[in-house]
This record gives structure tokens, sequence and C-alpha cells, in this order.
């Protein structure tokens, strides 16, 4: 079966943006309880494809918590106070 361009750009479409309302509703549940719920991560897990070892219980609630210290640390990060005289500093580096 061939897929055209407008079949793949409306799959790959509705599947980011799913993604995009999951880890919104993530981060909302954060915010108000300070977990994610089974169902939340159940679906940015489908969202991604296969479950594989996070099928296992141990490693899925090792997920959750991986989550969440994802959530926080990106918060605290856009939460930094910055210098609005300061200029942006971009390195880059040729290897």
């Amino acid at each position: 079966m061939t897929v055209t361009r407008r079949q793949f750009t409306k799959v790959a479409g509705v599947g980011a943006a799913g993604l995009a309302m999951a880890w919104q509703q993530a981060c909302a549940q954060v915010a108000e309880t300070g977990e994610v719920s089974t169902q939340t991560l159940h679906t940015l897990l489908d969202a991604q494809g296969p479950r594989g070892i996070y099928e296992h219980q141990e490693e899925f609630e090792r997920l959750r918590q991986a989550v969440v210290n994802s959530i926080r640390i990106s918060n605290e990060l856009r939460s930094f106070p910055l210098n609005n005289d300061e200029q942006p500093l971009t390195i880059f580096h040729r290897g």
C-alpha cells in the first residue's frame, strides 16, 4: 500500500497533536497534584509506539517518576530569572 503525502501528514498531525495534548495534560497534573495519572502516561506511551518494558509495573512507576521529574526540571529552567540587558551566548564547535 502506498501512502500519499496528504495521508501521512494527516496521520502524523493527529499523532503529534495528541502527543502534545497528552504532554500538556501531564504538566497540568504535576502542577495540580504532583503526579501524572496512569491514563495520561499510557496515552504518552501509546503515541510513541509499543509500551515495551513499561508493561511491567516496576518499570512503569520508574517512568512515571522520570516524567514528573522532567516536568519539574523544565518548569524550574523556564522560571530562571534572566537579565534583559544580557545578550545570549552561542558557541559553535566544529568537531
